[in-house]
């Protein structure tokens, strides 16, 4: 039924107390977890032309600025920056991967560029995703009885099934993850 389980996690421990549910559905099922992350794309910079320090000098280039200058001498090209934020989030979902890997889970990492409720839906569409788990709110959420907008625009939009917990009802499991060891039952 469930085979392949996308688990999109914002850095938030909220977001990490599906993990619980998570495990115990993919040891179950013998499905893969995806854990994914989606980040915002960056603007990027690079080395231009200096912009005319006064309008009637068009012809005479200098720098305005002392960020001019080092944007000339060591540009930052938008894709050495999508590189950098990819491994910076695949090191964030590696911990998290290695403690469900230890509990026997079958585990796949993953980013996507782009606001987070397209990238995910994108992602669960183009790799055939059979189940999409979220917390009901995540690093934006603050209300415990309202879902964040992101995962309100997943459980909308997926063309697979959603399922929403409540990071407050990860309290009614056997405590076996990590971080959820901490919390009182």
């Amino acid at each position: 039924m469930f085979q392949k389980i996308l688990v999109p996690l914002d850095g938030s421990e909220m977001g990490e107390k599906v993990l619980p549910y998570v495990e115990a559905l993919a040891l179950s099922l013998k499905a893969t977890v995806v854990l994914l992350r989606v980040e915002l794309l960056p603007k990027g910079r690079s080395g231009g032309a200096f912009k005319a320090a006064v309008a009637y000098m068009t012809d005479v280039r200098l720098p305005r600025s002392e960020t001019d200058v080092d944007m000339a001498r060591h540009p930052v090209y938008r894709e050495s920056e999508m590189a950098s934020l990819e491994a910076e989030a695949k090191s964030l979902l590696m911990p998290v991967a290695e403690r469900l890997r230890e509990k026997g889970v079958q585990v796949e990492v993953a980013v996507v560029f782009g606001r987070p409720a397209g990238g995910i839906l994108q992602f669960a569409e183009s790799e055939k995703v059979d189940l999409i788990v979220m917390a009901t709110h995540g690093e934006g959420g603050a209300s415990p009885w309202a879902y964040g907008p992101t995962t309100e625009r997943v459980a909308r939009r997926a063309t697979v099934p959603v399922m929403l917990v409540r990071p407050e009802e990860v309290t009614r499991m056997l405590p076996s993850f990590g971080k959820i060891e901490e919390i009182e039952v």
